[in-house]
């Protein structure tokens, strides 16, 4: 039995928020009273992580229930693409939280930082909301919640009211963590609540995922107190088969792409959206892929384990771009018999079906976007360089593309030309699963990354921490006023580099460079023991 949404008061998010960034702060003022407060801080932070990890074990089975209700998701879906890489990151990031802690040390031979000590350390940001999607409601709410644990941040979670079961069963798993009060809070709600949310000065920092659309107004409403952003957005992914694929391999090739293009009823961020085939292979593809499809569903009905769309809305927006499109559109024949022996479906179950749409050009209805639904149109080309032109002029910088090749030169061709967030060859959307690779956008489909230590880095600033000895004030006098002629000349003397180059780009051994780093080691160690000698007689 489905529970409806209660929406957080829109009076109440200001005090929310508040709560967030004073237990941040209480935190850090705890911490600075403490001997060793990288330890206790870093053994918090695990402990933390580890109740989260624990909280989702023990709701896997009411998590499966909760997507099933929200968008008829099929369960090994959720288990094989939500909660396993879910879980596996948790796990990552304890194991992995002790070494990306630690500050690391930088080395600077020149001669004002030769002898001091530079360090630079990751501290939190502070308050990060992070705003999830519907899609993986689940996966891509907790990982950058965990991520930001890490980072030692406070976090607000809003996650979508699209999938109401889910939003609120991660209230549940988050009080059954038994965090300190005001380390996760949430406010649940759509527009009105968010906006409420980025117009709060206290957030430090944002990670959204979601539309490029909505993307661009978070980064619009961040700007205004420079909060920064993580957007991981969509667009268009592209799939490539070239002249150059070898034809034996398109059975596997057809499976992967199907598996890519209508996994969650085609709902993801990363799916390939159309398929670019040459058209030496384009009659040989439209046959097999026809009998790939359905092979792979040979009993297909909206009762099957085939995820719905998520709303009415977005149901009617694919059936209209389905109803105007100038290609023909194929589904698998068992779901044309089974609808014979029942009712039409008339879209009150939110059920389509995985849909080839072959013929298509640029401008069809199905090309204008992303379409995130289980239809993937499919165009046929005749020159690489030309359909690359497309690609860049109807959708530059896609999330990911995709390239089915036996030709390096072919895969390094469109490399080179197209730039996109990932690009994945052979096989579709599993390398998300890449636990310690960053994942991320370019352009239109978004900014920064996350993934393994990647997502710890994106919650985290690098602060640079420098020491400098008293006694190395005999060899840096000279930048003290008044200024001369004098001090410029061994100012610059002492510290301007020198090219390994010359003017014709030809190496060139750099004597004048070793005797200015001799002199600098031997001037500081002169003002070393000058400064020791004094102090020896005082």
């Amino acid at each position: 039995m489905s529970t409806p949404l209660t929406f957080t008061p829109i009076a109440d998010i200001p005090s929310i928020v508040a709560k967030g960034k004073q237990f941040y702060r209480d935190r850090q003022l705890n911490l600075s009273h403490e001997r060793n407060a990288r330890k206790i801080d870093l053994e918090f932070r695990i402990r933390q992580l580890q109740k989260l990890y624990y909280s989702i074990k023990d709701h896997q089975d009411d998590i499966i229930n909760a997507m099933l209700m929200d968008f008829h998701r099929a369960p090994q879906e959720t288990i094989a693409l939500e909660l396993t890489p879910l879980l596996n990151d948790v796990l990552l990031i304890i194991k992995q939280l002790p070494k990306w802690i630690k500050p690391s040390k930088v080395k600077d031979r020149s001669a004002p930082y030769m002898f001091g000590s530079i360090q630079v350390e990751k501290i939190a940001r502070g308050l990060a909301l992070v705003i999830s999607p519907f899609n993986f409601p689940l996966l891509l709410a907790l990982t950058p919640v965990a991520n930001a644990i890490a980072g030692g941040n406070s976090v607000i979670i809003k996650p979508s009211e699209m999938t109401p079961q889910v939003a609120q069963l991660m209230e549940t798993i988050v009080r059954d963590a038994d965090f300190p009060d005001g380390l996760v809070s949430f406010v649940q709600g759509s527009i009105p609540e968010t906006t409420k949310l980025l117009e709060d000065k206290n957030i430090d920092m944002i990670f959204y995922t979601g539309s490029p659309k909505v993307g661009s107004i978070i980064a619009t409403a961040a700007g205004k107190h420079l909060i920064p952003c993580v957007l991981e957005l969509g667009g268009k992914s592209p799939v490539f088969i070239t002249r150059n694929f070898q034809m034996s391999n398109l059975k596997v090739a057809l499976r992967r792409l199907f598996f890519g293009g209508f996994s969650n009823s085609g709902q993801i961020c990363v799916r390939p959206d159309y398929i670019l085939i040459h058209e030496a292979h384009y009659d040989a593809f439209v046959k097999e892929s026809k009998k790939i499809l359905n092979e792979l569903f040979p009993k297909l009905n909206k009762d099957t384990e085939f995820t719905h769309m998520i709303s009415e809305v977005a149901y009617e927006r694919i059936s209209q771009k389905l109803n105007d499109t100038k290609g023909q559109s194929y589904v698998p024949e068992s779901y044309l018999s089974e609808q014979k022996k029942s009712e039409v479906d008339n879209g009150n179950n939110l059920f389509l079906p995985p849909t080839l749409i072959y013929g298509v050009d640029w401008d069809d209805p199905i090309m204008k976007e992303e379409n995130f639904a289980p239809v993937i149109p499919i165009v046929k080309y005749n020159d690489l360089d030309e359909v690359i032109d497309k690609v860049i002029q109807y959708h530059d910088t896609p999330l990911v593309q995709y390239i089915f090749s036996s030709s390096q030169a072919d895969i390094d061709h469109i490399l080179s030309r197209i730039r996109s967030g990932d690009c994945v060859i052979n096989d579709t959307i599993i390398h998300v699963g890449i636990q310690e690779a960053p994942f991320g956008g370019i352009g239109y489909s978004g900014y920064g990354n996350y993934g393994g230590q990647h997502g710890f880095d994106a919650f985290t600033h690098e602060r640079t921490i420098f020491k400098q000895p008293f006694w190395m004030d005999f060899a840096l006098s000279m930048r003290y006023f008044p200024y001369s002629n004098k001090k410029s000349k061994l100012i610059q003397m002492a510290n301007e580099q020198q090219p390994s180059f010359d003017r014709n780009g030809r190496r060139k051994f750099d004597l004048a460079e070793k005797l200015r780093y001799l002199m600098g080691v031997l001037t500081g160690l002169a003002g070393y023991y000058f400064y020791k000698k004094l102090f020896e007689q005082r």
